[in-house]
């Protein structure tokens, strides 16, 4: 009976050091496991707060001689579905020169305007893509061939202001749809893009007098 009391310890003890065992191995893979799940969210948000870094953006942009950098410029991160506006202060006896640039993800799907403050007047209403329409001054974004050169140009608008004015910038990102099925009666929420939107602003001691024109 000793023996058997004895064998029969031994045999708990033996399946408690198993149990043991398989519940560390358990916690072990759960671990794992979650230190997986937050591998995958930490690399797309490391990947995306690196593509976010709009100020960098703007620093690889440099001015075009006899032009200068215009400390008016700026790039800052935007959503789809979102309105911004921008006002640039325009002194007299300076001309301007203002190009945009966007993130990818926006797939230059922006719509842009600029009205002088001053008359209300809409100098600029814009795309920031034609599809199959490559000509100076038809969008915003997408750059066109000299006809000149045949060297692809990234589109710039030239401000010739005879007094002091304000521009307001008016950028419009549209909202994305997640499903895109013509007929389909389900009614998709909006996807939510977030990327940089650039404007670039040059200056420089002004040689023309008056207006307002689109050019290379």
């Amino acid at each position: 009976m000793k023996q058997f009391v004895k064998n029969y310890g031994s045999i708990n003890h033996f399946k408690d050091f198993d149990n043991h065992i398989k519940t560390k191995n358990n916690i072990q893979m759960k671990l794992l496991k979650l230190k997986f799940i937050l591998l995958l969210i930490l690399i797309p948000a490391g990947i995306l707060a690196q593509d976010l870094d709009c100020p960098s953006r703007l620093k690889m942009r440099r001015a075009t001689p006899p032009y200068k950098f215009n400390s008016l410029s700026k790039s800052a991160q935007c959503l789809t579905g979102k309105k911004y506006e921008f006002v640039v202060p325009l002194n007299a006896g300076r001309d301007y020169r203002i190009s945009f640039y966007a993130s990818p993800v926006f797939n230059n799907n922006i719509n842009f305007r600029i009205i002088d403050m001053n008359t209300g007047q809409k100098v600029m209403d814009l795309p920031g893509e034609v599809i199959e329409y490559d000509k100076k001054g038809s969008c915003v974004l997408k750059p066109y061939t000299d006809p000149a050169s045949g060297k692809s140009i990234h589109p710039y608008f030239d401000f010739y202001p005879t007094s002091s004015t304000q521009l307001k910038i008016i950028i419009d990102i549209p909202s994305i749809k997640q499903s895109d099925n013509e007929g389909s009666n389900f009614n998709a929420p909006e996807e939510r893009r977030k990327g940089c939107v650039t404007v670039f602003i040059q200056d420089k001691k002004s040689a023309e007098s008056g207006g307002f024109s689109v050019s290379e």
